[in-house]
């Protein structure tokens, strides 16, 4: 047998699996630097995503000398064995299990529905991403087949490093306009405490002094004590926040995470065009920017989890897990079998990357848009505000509630007593908020910055045997709203009803600015109609079934359940009835009548429907939607 073709050395082995980890880890590296191109550069990037190759590289190790091994016997090329070919084999079966992944991945819909792997299309798709990655090593490893196992290797990891090296590189090049000096137009805080109810706050009526610092911020500003979220999902509130429009206007749900920016633009580039420095800062990867909610802002910080946690490589390790977590509770990990990924991050630093961002050596006035989710789930304060708030209990639920491993291992239904609980821990987490987003507004200037605080939806915590925020009882979309103009205002209270839509035009009204397009909210600087009527929106379900749609007048709601021959109406007087447990339509029949009329009437303004109500589109990530507990109530 000519030495060429005997099999290849250890050394010959490891020096592939490393280089197969170089070449790897750019690869995914580099796509998911193109993807977030508004992040910032860092070549952690490829050094995680390369150090995850790696590991995968070596598992396919043993597969790759088996598989080199039986080849061997039906073949006389005399290069079989050359490092290159070696070393693209190898590449060869490290990849094949992430590329299929991630072929797969694509056909699979939310709440983990596999119906569409049932077709042709996911297998075609995965047989020609199988073809083309075998196509592309083969090529590869005859290309290099001639060269010195050293050289091969050497170029092989240069090239890979250079590829790499390319994630430190800046991808943009959107200068900011330079600034004027004495620019005395105000700053602007848009400040978004996610999952955050107005009947848990000192503030808003609650007997427990949870906010003491907010309650302080009030008496310079005005409370807005009848503020209903147009939804109870983060992204499409907060696209209603930055455009004005209701989420049906905007076009973007759970099952549709994209809007139009022709159709209903957000501020932002109003605000950049009139010569602000723009910046968000975000707690969730719900907000990530690929939504189009990044549109226009200079700085869009969206980064929760390590950089490695983005690639194709973890992608498939994340799967893994889950699967793994299903069938074995001792790796359920309470929901996150992850225990360095779990889509969110706390307000500390996200406060820390905003304030570096605001403090920065740039004299344009800025608009800064905040969301901090530390009181969603899971509800974990620190251990100071537990031991302050929470009262002694001896049940089985802690903060994960009803995904806690103790929970889901005894089967247990959540009552009254857990309920309280959990209040009682999420009172805690709004405790340690409070006192953090204090300590960032004493580092701004309140006399040239006006701060608008709200909440995307509120929480449930057995109110009406509903839990977290998959509804539209009061509890969860009865949401605080604070009005501080720069410099501050005397302490006031508007008890007129006001949405998630007035923050758009208020925060344009607050620049000297008025909106570009039409919206579908007030100006709450000014007077506006006492009995208008305020629409809220459930449209983020993958079951058209579990769409709400509510209107108020006054006390009065009357809700829309599901869509078009299964649809059912109700009337509550939520003044009265808080929880909805009554339904009294039958009761005022003249008032049921006239607000479902209204309610169509008001929706049909922007030509919303039913279908478009129905219709799914590019979900986003359904890794984080999942852990996050978006599609557990579907």
């Amino acid at each position: 047998m000519n030495a060429a073709s005997q099999p290849a050395s250890l050394r010959t082995r490891l020096g592939c699996t490393l280089v197969v980890a170089l070449v790897a880890g750019a690869v995914d590296a580099l796509d998911v630097r193109l993807e977030y191109h508004h992040r910032g550069p860092d070549l952690a990037l490829f050094l995680e995503s390369a150090t995850l190759w790696l590991v995968f590289a070596l598992g396919a190790l043993p597969v790759s000398v088996i598989g080199d091994a039986v080849l061997r016997r039906r073949t006389k090329d005399e290069r079989f064995d050359s490092a290159a070919r070696v070393g693209a084999r190898h590449l060869a079966w490290t990849a094949l299990p992430v590329v299929a992944h991630s072929r797969l991945d694509n056909f699979t819909g939310i709440g983990g529905d596999t119906s569409a792997l049932r077709t042709f299309a996911p297998w075609i798709e995965l047989g020609l991403a199988l073809l083309t990655l075998l196509a592309l090593t083969w090529l590869l490893g005859r290309l290099l087949q001639s060269w010195r196992p050293r050289t091969t290797l050497l170029a092989s990891s240069c090239v890979a490093l250079g590829l790499g090296g390319t994630t430190a590189l800046r991808l943009e090049d959107d200068e900011p306009s330079p600034g004027v000096a004495g620019d005395t137009r105000p700053n602007i805080l848009l400040l978004v405490w996610d999952t955050t109810r107005a009947q848990s706050l000192s503030p808003f009526g609650y007997d427990r002094e949870t906010t003491p610092h907010l309650a302080e911020l009030t008496t310079s500003a005005t409370r807005f004590t009848s503020t209903r979220s147009v939804s109870c999902y983060t992204l499409s509130s907060h696209l209603s926040m930055l455009t004005g429009a209701y989420p049906s206007h905007h076009g973007a749900r759970m099952t549709r995470q994209r809007f139009s920016q022709s159709e209903t633009p957000t501020i932002v580039r109003q605000f950049r065009e009139a010569g602000y420095r723009t910046g968000a800062f975000v707690g969730t990867d719900v907000l990530r920017a690929q939504s189009g909610i990044g549109f226009a802002f200079e700085r869009y910080d969206d980064q929760v989890d390590p950089w490695v946690t983005y690639t194709s490589g973890w992608a498939f390790v994340h799967d893994l897990q889950s699967l793994a977590a299903a069938r074995i509770p001792q790796l359920a990990s309470n929901g996150l079998p992850h225990w360095f990924q779990d889509f969110q991050r706390p307000a500390s630093d996200v406060l820390r990357h905003a304030l570096e961002w605001i403090e920065s050596d740039d004299p344009r006035p800025w608009l800064c848009f905040i969301n901090l989710y530390d009181a969603h789930w899971p509800y974990l304060p620190e251990p100071s505000a537990l031991n302050k708030w929470v009262r002694p209990y001896d049940g089985p639920v802690d903060g994960y509630a009803a995904r806690g491993d103790r929970v889901v291992a005894s089967r247990h239904k959540l009552d009254e007593r857990d309920g309280l609980h959990l209040s009682d821990l999420y009172d805690a987490e709004l405790w340690d908020l409070d006192a953090i987003v204090d300590q960032f507004l004493g580092r701004l200037d309140l006399g040239r910055t006006a701060v608008l605080m709200t909440s995307d939806h509120g929480e449930a915590f057995g109110e009406g045997g509903r839990h977290e925020h998959a509804d539209i009882l009061e509890c969860q979309v009865h949401v605080p709203l604070v009005l501080r103009p720069a410099g501050g205002v005397q302490m006031g209270i508007r008890e007129e009803p006001a949405s998630g839509v007035d923050v758009a035009p208020t925060l344009l009204a607050l620049a000297g600015l008025k909106p570009a397009k039409p919206m579908d909210g007030f100006n709450l600087l000014e007077p506006f109609d006492p009995v208008r009527r305020v629409l809220v929106e459930d449209r983020d379900h993958p079951n058209p079934r579990h769409v709400k749609l509510a209107l108020y007048d006054g006390t009065w709601k009357v809700v829309r359940f599901g869509l078009g021959s299964n649809e059912r109406w109700a009337l509550h007087d939520v003044a009265a009835d808080p929880n909805e447990a009554q339904d009294v339509s039958a009761a005022f029949p003249d008032v049921f009548a006239r607000l479902k009329t209204e309610l169509l009437e008001f929706r049909a303004r922007w030509g919303a429907d039913d279908e478009a109500d129905s219709r799914v589109g590019p979900i986003g990530n359904l890794d984080a939607l999942k852990t996050l507990g978006y599609t557990d109530s579907e």
